[in-house]
């Protein structure tokens, strides 16, 4: 039946669920808003646990590279105080052409298409990975269905992604942490740096992916390590399927 609606009006519907449930359990009042508690680059957050990752290079990497300073606008040095909730799509909003985003390359129902705001899941997934070693609460999470990428052409280490789709898939992450954080970022040709910034230092957990090969894809396992690498949590298990997605195929247009 759903599938008989038009895209924007399941994406509609979805929305206004979304809404209803945040306000019903009250993690509405604990969004950060974009346009409260903005923190100066001169103020006394300082970057605590940082990371990198490339940005490889391909006939879309130059719309990429666009659509993450555009969406990285919308999160950098946000105040997020002890017990506020960062939602990445209420910050960032909709990625669509009227607010200035371009085609890029996205993975949508194990395909390869364009669409607008294609690239995002690298910042997700930097966010995410930044979460965890933090120890931020991650409240919603989802990882990729699919691994398409090789030794060669990954960026991130496998277990570390969050998939975000407008109106369904959102990543959320909550800080525990007894002091203000705020997020920083340099995004260049070739690379995102990625900042977690504080006034007082933030303990940086090791993080480890163990992969347990499948007959038809592979899990991993996310260890959180503590007490000096002596314990470790299981944070959470993915399972992906390994299916070879062609990385020069013609990109069919997204729903929209």
């Amino acid at each position: 039946m759903k599938n008989l609606l038009p895209p924007r009006l399941r994406l509609y519907i979805k929305i206004c669920l979304r809404k209803l449930i945040d306000t019903v359990t009250g993690r509405s009042a604990r969004f950060v808003s974009y346009s409260k508690h903005r923190v100066e680059r001169g103020a006394s957050f300082n970057p605590q646990i940082v990371m990198t990752q490339p940005i490889y290079i391909n006939e879309f990497s130059a719309n990429k590279i666009y659509n993450l300073k555009l969406a990285t606008q919308q999160i950098e040095n946000l105040t997020i105080q002890p017990g506020q909730i960062f939602s990445f799509w209420h910050l960032v909003g909709n990625p669509n052409q009227s607010r200035g985003y371009v085609i890029g390359r996205t993975l949508v129902q194990n395909e390869l298409k364009a669409s607008y705001g294609g690239g995002l899941c690298q910042l997700s997934g930097l966010l995410y990975l930044l979460a965890l070693k933090a120890g931020l609460s991650v409240l919603e999470r989802t990882a990729h269905s699919q691994d398409i990428y090789t030794e060669q052409t990954r960026f991130a280490p496998l277990g570390s992604d969050a998939t975000v789709v407008y109106g369904y898939k959102d990543l959320r992450l909550q800080n525990n942490l007894p002091f203000s954080i705020c997020f920083r970022f340099q995004v260049q040709d070739q690379a995102i740096t990625a900042m977690l910034c504080a006034a007082e230092p933030v303990l940086e957990y090791k993080i480890e992916f163990i992969h347990q090969p499948l007959p038809d894809g592979v899990r991993v396992d996310t260890l959180r390590y503590e007490l000096n690498n002596l314990f470790f949590q299981e944070v959470t298990t993915t399972i992906y399927k390994i299916q070879s997605v062609p990385q020069k195929q013609e990109l069919q247009p997204a729903d929209s």
